[in-house]
């Protein structure tokens, strides 16, 4: 009977610790939530180069050691994405409840309306089906087949062979290896490489053979066929033409081909963003599709960009003026016709320092811009101009005296709370605090009561004391005095203000035109289109495509 009775206390104790389980199911509304399950894919991968093996080693060809890699990786500086068909799944989101119709995310999404996201494209493997298939088409920064590679140059550790890569690989976080070595054979080079695949978990050989005396200038083949292997996808050709203008630059999903007229350059085929910039012309964009065994050729007609803004530039000596990277002419300069949109102004000569200006050029409107050029070293000034005390600049100063309001604030507060703390220590030794104690206390005990009453006003008058000593250090803030809101100045707060004001005053004095204006750059537009965000989009372009 007795074990009959502990068994019901325990089944009970049981259940009222499981009890509480269904309230918080019901409180969080867990039967009704239900949410479809989704996947975060791999986003970059990196490529790890290391230096090469001469298999006979020459002291005369050691160079070749760090050359050969070096040639290589100026060859696939260009491999921005490598293209993987199951791209590896970093977080998986199981689907939860009944019926659901909403990943987590999209849930997220659509109660926080004012929150812009990007969209997510690609939520499950069936949408990474749909692509594979061809039912849906992504840009690569979009679908996450294409992932971004992150190139890391190891030159001066050994070069690991194909069987000692498996454990390096993980040790140094590189998802690809690429190294190898080097023979000489009268005046023939033979290099074999070994690119490591750390996903796959093989190696994949290449060899190539040159002459030793143009090593490097035919060390291409051999680049394009390892950057062909890293991409991963089939390739095409491509060839752009831009209306008989040359030099234009070329660009496929932000890739640098090269300039136009541009012939028989590979690329992985698919959707990709074309993008063609010349000096002088509105920027081109369009979305292409390279397809499998056609090659892409394409006649772009450069509009044009018309100067219908004015600028007006004079200087104390005469100066070169430039435009971004466009050369303007000598000061003074009277309505020059300029590209409209948003630029940097130079204004350089021999001796004197560069001033530099941003330049906001609207249609049918004149910028006119005053110069008073100093002399100085252009490189010096700018390193130095702000130098106030040995190496310490005004920007210094600014934070130092910031540093040092927050450290007497913090002092503040201290002696705010060391006299609240005064008062409660004071607070557990008064034992009587209501009339009716002490009219008790004074009717049965008369003559201890003034003893006790002394010793008590003691206790009291060394607290409120103290309490007031530590408040005076520490001052008042109006937003902590509720009394009238009203700034009550103690050393501490004094201190604190004199620092702010300090940082401001440091931070003013270091500010001029050309603090302001050196590192101006245009905005990069979201979209090159005509219009506004043409305008942007030429500026940006001078100043972020340089070749």
């Amino acid at each position: 009977m007795k074990h009959k009775i502990s068994a019901l206390f325990i089944i009970l104790g049981l259940l009222c610790n499981v009890l509480p389980l269904y309230s918080i199911d019901d409180y969080y509304n867990f039967p009704n939530q239900s949410y479809k399950g989704s996947v975060t894919y791999e986003s970059s991968r990196n490529l790890c180069l290391f230096s090469f093996v001469a298999t006979n080693p020459d002291p005369t060809k050691e160079y070749l050691i760090k050359g050969i890699p070096s040639v290589l990786l100026s060859e696939l500086r260009s491999l921005e994405y490598t293209y993987v068909e199951h791209p590896k799944a970093n977080v998986v989101y199981h689907s939860f409840g009944e019926a659901p119709v909403q990943t987590l995310q999209e849930k997220i999404d659509a109660e926080s309306q004012n929150v812009k996201r990007k969209k997510k494209e690609i939520n499950d493997e069936k949408d990474l089906e749909d692509l594979r298939s061809g039912k849906k088409q992504l840009a690569p920064e979009k679908d996450p087949r294409y992932v971004k590679v992150t190139i890391k140059q190891f030159w001066e550790r050994k070069a690991p062979s194909p069987d000692e890569s498996f454990g390096l690989a993980s040790k140094l976080n590189c998802d690809y290896i690429l190294t190898g070595n080097f023979e000489i054979r009268d005046n023939e080079l033979i290099t074999k490489v070994f690119l490591f695949d750390d996903f796959e978990g093989k190696t994949i050989s290449f060899e190539h053979k040159t002459s030793v005396i143009r090593a490097y200038q035919e060390m291409g083949p051999l680049g394009e066929s390892i950057r062909e292997k890293l991409q991963g996808k089939d390739t095409t050709t491509v060839a752009v033409s831009a209306s008989g203008e040359e030099g234009a630059l070329v660009y496929l999903d932000g890739i640098y081909l090269g300039k136009t007229p541009l012939s028989g350059k590979k690329f992985p085929i698919g959707k990709r963003s074309l993008f063609v910039f010349k000096e002088g012309f509105h920027p081109y964009k369009q979305e292409i599709q390279l397809e499998k065994g056609k090659p892409f050729q394409l006649d772009v007609n450069l509009s044009l960009k018309l100067s219908n803004s004015y600028i007006t530039v004079s200087a104390n000596v005469e100066s070169d003026v430039y435009l971004g990277i466009q050369y303007l002419g000598k000061t003074p300069l009277n309505h020059i016709a300029i590209p409209s949109g948003m630029n940097r102004l130079r204004i350089s000569k021999e001796g004197y320092i560069d001033s530099f200006r941003a330049v906001d050029a609207r249609d049918n409107e004149e910028v006119v811009v005053d110069i008073e050029m100093r002399e100085g070293k252009t490189e010096v000034y700018y390193k130095n101009k702000q130098n106030v005390f040995l190496d310490h600049t005004y920007k210094d100063f600014a934070t130092y005296s910031l540093y040092g309001s927050l450290l007497f604030y913090v002092s503040y507060v201290y002696l705010n709370y060391a006299s609240r703390q005064a008062y409660s220590a004071a607070r557990s030794q008064v034992t009587l605090v209501n009339a009716t104690a002490i009219s008790s206390f004074y009717q049965n005990n008369p003559n201890e009561f003034f003893f006790w009453y002394g010793v008590q006003n003691s206790i009291i008058d060394d607290a409120e004391s103290k309490a007031r000593n530590l408040k005076r250090v520490a001052g008042t803030l109006p937003t902590e005095n509720r009394k009238d809101r009203q700034l009550v100045a103690g050393p501490m707060v004094i201190l604190m203000g004199l620092m702010l004001v300090s940082a401001a005053t440091f931070y003013y004095l270091g500010i001029d035109e050309e603090t302001l204006e050196f590192g101006y750059l245009p905005v990069s537009p979201s979209a090159i289109s005509y219009g506004q965000n043409a305008r942007e989009g030429y500026g940006y372009m001078q100043f972020n495509v340089r070749y």
